[in-house]
């Protein structure tokens, strides 16, 4: 006696359920079909394989006809880092330029309380010491007071020496920062006679240099432990 047959599981897109009897199992979808719609199935992966095929193709042409153009590639590259090169270039000359100008102003500024100090210890020597020396000699007796204060203003002024001696400018790097630092000294003695004259002196030698180079001047003081800035833009 033969066994009961199933019904084709295929249904159209309206819902039509097929009444033929099942032929087998599709791989493509994993239904009973029956022997039309199983070659209908294998239509549809047909068409599969033909568009895969044709992307294959697209794919092997694109990469036959891709080349590696090294040339331009370089350019482009070398021009990126020429650019960020010049850019460095620029930025450096700019820092040296401004550090240059800070550094000669400083320099005039160093003179002008070099030659104050200097003249004021000249004065200390010839109009004081020295005098007190020569009337000293003509005195029949030496008081040892008198020998005690000119030995006192002789050690202040060999000390006033001693500071001229010192190197009033310095130029140190940082090596964390990689920037570059101007420090002037401060002249003690110079600082304290004539001050505010000496910057209106040093502002009259350095007026024509700062107004052609529209540069900002940094002025370091150690007394106040801070650097002033003034614009002359």
């Amino acid at each position: 006696m033969a066994s009961a047959r199933n019904l084709c599981q295929h249904s159209d897109i309206d819902g039509t359920q097929c009444t033929s009897n099942d032929y087998v199992l599709c791989p493509h979808c994993q239904l009973q079909l029956c022997l039309k719609h199983l070659n209908y199935h294998q239509d549809l992966l047909r068409s599969d394989l033909y568009i895969l095929s044709d992307n294959i193709n697209c794919v092997r042409s694109n990469l036959n006809n891709l080349i590696f153009d090294s040339t331009n590639y370089r350019q482009e590259l070398f021009q990126k880092l020429d650019n960020w090169y010049q850019e460095r270039i620029n930025s450096l000359n700019k820092i040296y330029t401004e550090k240059k100008q800070q550094l000669q102003i400083l320099c005039l500024q160093a003179q002008i309380e070099f030659d104050t100090y200097k003249t004021k210890k000249e004065n200390q020597l010839k109009d004081n010491l020295i005098k007190q020396l020569r009337k000293t000699f003509k005195q029949k007796q030496i008081h040892i007071d008198d020998l005690n204060e000119m030995k006192n203003k002789l050690n202040d002024i060999e000390s006033g020496l001693d500071e001229l001696k010192q190197l009033l400018i310095d130029v140190y790097t940082d090596d964390t920062t990689k920037d570059i630092h101007i420090v002037k000294r401060r002249c003690v003695e110079a600082a304290k006679v004539g001050r505010f004259k000496n910057i209106v002196r040093l502002n009259s030698c350095i007026i024509n240099l700062i107004i052609r180079d529209h540069c900002r001047v940094f002025i370091y003081d150690h007394e106040f432990y801070s650097d002033k800035s003034t614009n002359f833009s």
